[in-house]
């Protein structure tokens, strides 16, 4: 990550860190983003969220949104679409291209880690009881806040995501969750 933002330590962010390496989790994230205009980083927060036990409201995905929408359309999409671009572009060379993409990849996750710090700051999440349910539950919640339709396909991804974030939980178990 590049070298610059001093920012204070995040139990969210954290969380995000680990779980996002898990297998598959990356890869849903971004397929129910691309597919469904979903925020990665509201679908982590429902997941964090039910690892404290933390239920959330309808007034708690608007507070975040209020709070997180003029950062990420001025710096997030922005940067997002700087990292796609590069990645297509044909008129430099790929190695200085990638160089560049990758560098502008570390300023798009640090503006990430910003933005999950919004969110907390608007959602109190105090430490609880884990629980895939409450953890299903929200992500139910965001969907329909979100004013979007799943597919069979979105339910396995979101089924992904609960997985590997409650284990033993099998996928199965987790869609049905769902």
């Amino acid at each position: 990550m590049p070298a610059g933002l001093d920012l204070p330590a995040s139990p969210f962010w954290t969380f995000t860190l680990v779980v996002y390496q898990k297998d598959g989790v990356s890869p849903a994230c971004i397929a129910l983003q691309d597919r469904l205009g979903l925020d990665v980083n509201f679908l982590l927060l429902c997941l964090y969220a039910g690892s404290r036990g933390r239920t959330l409201s309808a007034g708690d995905f608007a507070r975040s949104e209020e709070r997180v929408a003029p950062w990420r359309k001025n710096v997030i999409h922005p940067l997002r679409a700087v990292r796609r671009w590069l990645k297509e572009q044909q008129l430099l060379e790929k190695a200085p291209s990638d160089q560049l993409r990758r560098s502008v990849l570390g300023h798009e996750i640090e503006s990430e880690g910003v933005q999950q710090r919004l969110m907390e700051a608007a959602v109190t999440i105090p430490e609880g009881a884990s629980s895939a349910s409450t953890a299903a539950k929200n992500l139910v919640g965001y969907i329909g806040w979100s004013r979007v339709n799943l597919g069979d396909s979105d339910k396995g991804d979101l089924a992904v995501l609960l997985s590997q974030v409650f284990p033993p939980l099998s996928r199965d178990a987790a869609k049905a969750l769902l």
